[in-house]
C-alpha cells in the first residue's frame, strides 16, 4: 500500500463512474463491500435463523456483547451504525430469547447494561465455525500478503468511516454544488 504522503485521492471521473456520468456499480468500491456483506450475512443469517430463531441485527447485537461487553444501547447502535430502534428491536427478542440480560446500573441508575447471557455465549459458539468457514471461504482465493493488504486497507476504511461519515454529517457536506438539481416544487 502506498504510503499515506505518496497517496493521493482518487479523481472524480475515477474507474467507477462512465463517461456519461452513469455510476458503474461493479467498481464501485462501496456496493462492493455490501455485494460481500450481503453474501455472508445471508449465509450466517440461514444458519442462525434455523438454529436459533434470531436475524442478522441480533446477531451483529450478540457479537457485539462478545467483544466489547457490557455495553449500553446507544453503545451498541454506535458500534454496529445502526439505528437505536433496530438495536432496541433485536435487543427485546435477545432478552426473550434469554441470550442477553438487560439491567440497571449500580453506579449510574439512568444507564441499562447489557451482557451475553451463558445461553447467549452458547449460541455465539455455535455459529462461529461457520462464520470462520465463511471467511476461509472467501479468503482462500487470496495470498498471504494479499489478505494483510486488504485487512488493513480494511481498517483504515472503517475508521475513516467512523470518523467522517457518522449521523451527526450532514450529506451536504459532502455533496458537490452541482451534484443535485435544484428542487422544483411540486
Amino acid at each position: 500500500m502506498p504510503s499515506k504522503e505518496s497517496a493521493s485521492p482518487l479523481p472524480r471521473d475515477a474507474a467507477s463512474v462512465q463517461p456519461d456520468g452513469i455510476l458503474r456499480l461493479n467498481d464501485w468500491l462501496p456496493y462492493q463491500c455490501s455485494v460481500i456483506t450481503n453474501r455472508v450475512s445471508g449465509m450466517l443469517a440461514r444458519m442462525y435463523s434455523e438454529e436459533l430463531g434470531i436475524g442478522v441485527v441480533e446477531w451483529r447485537v450478540l457479537a457485539n456483547l462478545v467483544a466489547f461487553s457490557p455495553m449500553s444501547a446507544t453503545e451498541l447502535s454506535e458500534s454496529t451504525a445502526m439505528d437505536k430502534v433496530s438495536i432496541t428491536r433485536a435487543l427485546n427478542l435477545l432478552v426473550t430469547k434469554k441470550l442477553v440480560s438487560r439491567r440497571v446500573d449500580a453506579k449510574d441508575r439512568r444507564k441499562v447494561v447489557l451482557r451475553l447471557t451463558k445461553t447467549g455465549a452458547d449460541a455465539y459458539e455455535r455459529v462461529m465455525p461457520l462464520a470462520r468457514a465463511i471467511e476461509q471461504e472467501l479468503t482462500s482465493a487470496l495470498t498471504p500478503q494479499e489478505l494483510k493488504t486488504v485487512q488493513a486497507a480494511m481498517q483504515v476504511l472503517v475508521a475513516r468511516a467512523n470518523a467522517t461519515l457518522d449521523d451527526t454529517r450532514d450529506w451536504r457536506e459532502l455533496a458537490p454544488a452541482n451534484a443535485l438539481p435544484a428542487a422544483t416544487a411540486v
